[in-house]
C-alpha cells in the first residue's frame, strides 16, 4: 500500500467495528424471576421478570422462547384495566431504556407460558432474544401459586 497512514485507519475501523459487533451481540441486562405452576388441567402458566439494562443504550426484547419444551410458547402480555374490566394484549417488544429497570408482576406485563406442565420446584429455561440478534439463556424457579408474596396480590382483594 503506497499510504501506510490508510493501512492504520482501515485497520483501526474494521478492528472497531468488530468490537462494536461483539458488544452489540452481549446483552448487559441484569434478569431475576420465576414462573407459576400450572393449575391441574391448564397447560399455560405466567413467569415474571425483572429486567435490569445496565448498558449504555437501550435493548428491545423482541420474543422468549423456551428452548427445552418442545411445542411450548411464550408470549409478551400486559394486562390493562378499563371500566372495571382487565384485559390481557400481546406486546409485539419490550423496551429496557438504558440505566432502567422493567418489573414484570401479576396484574401488568409479565410471560404468558402456552403448551406446558410445570410443577414447584423445577426450573425453567428461558431464552431472551432482542433486536439486535443478541439472546440471553436464564433459568428460573417454578414456584407454587400461593407462594408469591401478598403484596404482588394486592390488586385480587
Amino acid at each position: 500500500m503506497k499510504n501506510p497512514l490508510i493501512a492504520v485507519w482501515i485497520i483501526f475501523g474494521t478492528a472497531l467495528l468488530c468490537a462494536t459487533q461483539a458488544q452489540s451481540t452481549t446483552p448487559v441486562l441484569t434478569v431475576a424471576g420465576y414462573a407459576r405452576e400450572t393449575l391441574p388441567g391448564a397447560p399455560m402458566s405466567a413467569a415474571y421478570l425483572s429486567l435490569h439494562n445496565t448498558g449504555m443504550r437501550a435493548m428491545l426484547l423482541t420474543e422468549v422462547t423456551l428452548p427445552e419444551v418442545e411445542g411450548a410458547s411464550a408470549d409478551l402480555h400486559s394486562t390493562e384495566h378499563r371500566g372495571g374490566v382487565s384485559r390481557m394484549r400481546r406486546l409485539q417488544h419490550l423496551a429496557i431504556e438504558a440505566g432502567e429497570q422493567l418489573e414484570m408482576a401479576p396484574g401488568g406485563v409479565h410471560l404468558m407460558l402456552n403448551g406446558l406442565r410445570l410443577q414447584a420446584g423445577e426450573t425453567l429455561l428461558l431464552r431472551l432474544l432482542f433486536a439486535d440478534a443478541s439472546h440471553l439463556d436464564i433459568r428460573v424457579p417454578v414456584i407454587r401459586m400461593d407462594g408469591v408474596n401478598k403484596a404482588q396480590h394486592q390488586h385480587h382483594e
